[in-house]
């Protein structure tokens, strides 16, 4: 791991988290969880990757996808989230379909709810699901993509849904794959509530997020490895360091198991450390990772994909 990497990581996990204030006035909650088993292991980095899930991070790396995946996240006894996505090839570049959704109690009464509201749980009930559309193509050796995005959000007596767009770029520098993506480009959401519910509005912004980032593998005689970072800046000015690694092994040819850690300066309700592993038999993957998230508690996400 360069010099790079390597201070990318050690900013995550050593930077104030106190030095920049997080707005809680950010929603839909479900544009702000992970979105896919091996990114959520290396600090939840994916804009330089190359699997069909990479739709719900950078849809420019549409063009080097390949796969389908379909994952699942327990955050606590009354929260998950899951993801599905497929890739496809299309001229010089990706079509793409996917689509997430999130189940949750809340503690409050409130629009809209924090990432740590999922784990605390509570009296009101809430979901929330998206479908989503991606293409990307290559134009003088640039990566071009963007994606469509139709999100519903239930949170008790309330409801809110719109289209909110990606956009990203990739190109390969020097052995190195970059990323750049900008996400969830829309209006802010405006909840509907019955008439006479106590159901406290307050207002919201949709979670703009900017990431860039780049990842690189390279192989050894015994191992192969992968090393990725990025930063993020999200639409209330708090900046997301984060960054992994992950390490190969096949003993046979087809079969291959990987070991993944990571870290990322945590938003509200997160932890610093990622973590995961997987194992590879011809083209079907499982794939485990945990993060950590607020009050000492674990997510616990698993994935299979086909490629």
């Amino acid at each position: 791991m360069n010099f790079l990497q390597r201070a990318v990581l050690s900013t995550a996990l050593l930077l104030p988290t106190g030095l920049t204030a997080q707005s809680g006035d950010l929603g839909p909650i479900l544009l702000r969880l992970p979105a896919s088993v091996r990114a959520l292991a290396m600090g939840n980095v994916a804009v330089a990757g190359r699997d069909d899930d990479v739709l719900f991070y950078n849809p420019a790396q549409l063009v080097a996808a390949r796969g389908t995946s379909v994952s699942m996240e327990q955050f606590s006894s009354t929260a998950h989230t899951g993801s599905l996505s497929t890739v496809i090839r299309f001229n010089s570049g990706g079509v793409a379909i996917g689509a997430t959704m999130a189940e949750f109690d809340s503690p409050l009464a409130a629009y809209p709810v924090a990432r740590a509201d999922l784990v605390s749980g509570g009296p009101v009930l809430g979901s929330s699901g998206s479908l989503v559309i991606g293409a990307a193509q290559v134009i003088k050796s640039i990566r071009i993509g963007g994606a469509a995005k139709f999100v519903d959000e239930r949170i008790g007596p309330t409801r809110s849904a719109r289209g909110v767009f990606d956009v990203g770029l990739g190109r390969d520098f020097f052995g190195y794959a970059f990323g750049l993506a900008v996400q969830n480009i829309g209006e802010s959401f405006e909840p509907t509530t019955p008439p006479g519910s106590e159901f406290i509005r307050r207002g919201s912004r949709m979670p703009l997020r900017s990431t860039f980032g780049a990842m690189r593998g390279w192989n050894t005689t015994t191992f192969d490895f992968t090393a990725t970072a990025a930063v993020s800046v999200l639409r209330d000015g708090f900046v997301v360091p984060a960054g992994g690694a992950e390490m190969f092994y096949s003993w046979l040819s087809g079969y291959t198991v990987v070991v993944r850690a990571g870290g990322r300066r945590p938003e509200t309700g997160e932890g610093p450390l990622t973590a995961g592993a997987g194992l590879t038999v011809d083209r079907l993957s499982l794939d485990y990772a945990v993060e950590t998230l607020s009050g000492s508690r674990f997510g616990h996400r698993i994935g299979l994909r086909i490629r």
